[in-house]
């Protein structure tokens, strides 16, 4: 069952995730963008969710659904309960507004509110990528754990740091990347598909599948968009959506790694 009492960790970063949810919940940022991350997230659900319905699902954030249509309505088919949680209450204002099923719990996913077990799914869509400490994804993955029950399932995405182009991303400073228009916000440490994997497993869960997603080169893509937005009628957006998805072909290689952005992983709770 959901506690009443909400635990916040220290040590979240100092960046304002408020503000940043806030300017883009107001505005069209990355419209065009996010809506292709929407439809690959979206299609990773459909293919890895449960066929049956299930009690509650808890989604590690709120703000895909505070900017776009986010992964909700997928998640809504499956649940009678959908809760999103996020330590920026803008997001989840926003997400509300957008959603007025969907229940949201203000924390920190290194100390979910939650008592144990109350999640049948979990769904961590590049969440656990925003700590500066590799500690606290252990701990993130080890509370996600603990909130989800026996035999549920979790699935989690976050950067793929054996994509080349992440890698570099990964060691460059944050505020040249901002100014080039490269990050719009900070992110932090990850890791390879094979080290997720052992944590995941160090959480007394197993691993039944893994993939990588978003195989687009994704900078260029994200600029390209914001242009067409500018400039381009709904059919050439639309023409481009599906080239973009195309794209997504690239996961059938054995270099998949090696071209995709996320490592997507689905873990069960035996």
């Amino acid at each position: 069952m959901i506690s009443r009492g909400a635990k916040r960790a220290r040590g979240l970063t100092d960046y304002d995730w408020d503000a940043l949810a806030r300017s883009w919940a107001n505005g069209s940022r990355h419209r065009l963008w996010r809506d292709h991350s929407d439809a690959v997230n979206t299609a990773l659900l459909k293919s890895w969710l449960p066929k049956r319905p299930v009690e509650r699902v808890l989604k590690t954030d709120a703000f895909d659904e505070a900017v776009t249509a986010g992964v909700y309505p997928a998640l809504a088919r499956y649940a009678h309960e959908v809760y999103s949680i996020d330590v920026a209450t803008e997001a989840l204002r926003a997400a509300r507004a957008r959603y007025g099923k969907l229940r949201t719990l203000t924390g920190d996913v290194r100390a979910v509110p939650c008592r144990a077990g109350s999640f049948d799914v979990i769904v961590s869509l590049s969440t656990l990528d925003h700590f500066d400490d590799v500690n606290d994804l252990h701990a993130a993955v080890a509370e996600l754990a603990r909130v989800l029950s026996a035999g549920g399932q979790l699935i989690l995405t976050l950067d793929n740091l054996m994509n080349p182009l992440v890698a570099l991303r990964a060691v460059l400073p944050y505020r040249l990347l901002n100014r080039l228009g490269v990050l719009p916000y900070p992110v932090g440490v990850s890791c390879g598909p094979f080290r997720l994997r052992s944590i995941v497993e160090e959480a007394g869960l197993t691993v039944v599948k893994h993939r990588a997603i978003i195989h687009c080169p994704r900078v260029l893509a994200v600029h390209v968009a914001r242009g067409l937005e500018r400039i381009a009628g709904p059919r050439t957006q639309r023409t481009f959506l599906r080239w973009l998805a195309a794209t997504e072909v690239l996961d059938r290689l054995p270099t998949r790694y090696l071209t995709g952005h996320f490592i997507a992983l689905l873990a069960v709770k035996r």
